[in-house]
């Protein structure tokens, strides 16, 4: 059965206290997952993060791998306008933007890497977020799914190879991660 748990978007002071509570306690769960992206990423990759929330994961991967060319969506305009006060600082800004993942505003095929970290199982619509993800993704694009064991994943059974293992990071201990990966065709 899959996960239930879907919200509107974090604004006002609940993404003002999000964003301090993540850059306090998440760092090196970012750290680690960013670690494992920026491993899996082509050489100069488009890479679009799905839920980017206060960008933290992107503020990694600039770090890690300055190459690639970042962009990030997120339902809540106050998220976006975190992740652009705590990105400002980066040497290449990335393209961020208020945007359902049902709807993303960018063109087909623009992204060789698409990422989403515990993000997908509170999307109002999996199959919709799965199909945009799709068409946002170039021919041999990969996603990187990072989320609860219980999150929609069957949404992406469309890309090629679907594969989901466990994903040890800091947080294993107290909640379980899974990572799946996929593969346009």
């Amino acid at each position: 059965m899959p996960h239930q748990h879907h919200h509107g978007a974090i604004e006002g002071r609940h993404s003002r206290t999000y964003n301090r509570l993540a850059r306090l306690f998440a760092k090196a769960q970012y750290r680690r997952i960013a670690a494992d992206i920026a491993a899996a990423a082509p050489d100069g990759a488009a890479v679009l993060d799905v839920g980017t929330g206060p960008g933290l994961l992107l503020r990694n991967l600039a770090e890690l791998r300055p190459d690639l060319r970042l962009a990030g969506v997120d339902l809540s305009a106050d998220m976006i306008a975190h992740a652009e006060r705590n990105l400002a600082d980066l040497p290449a800004a990335p393209d961020l933007r208020a945007a359902d993942v049902a709807a993303l505003p960018f063109d087909d095929a623009a992204f060789d890497l698409v990422v989403t970290t515990y993000s997908s199982h509170h999307w109002s619509d999996p199959a919709a977020g799965a199909a945009e993800i799709t068409r946002a993704l170039r021919p041999g694009g990969r996603l990187l799914n990072y989320d609860f064991p219980r999150a929609p994943f069957e949404a992406f059974n469309t890309l090629t190879t679907p594969r989901r293992t466990p994903f040890r990071s800091p947080w294993t201990l107290f909640m379980k991660t899974t990572r799946l990966e996929a593969a346009k065709p």
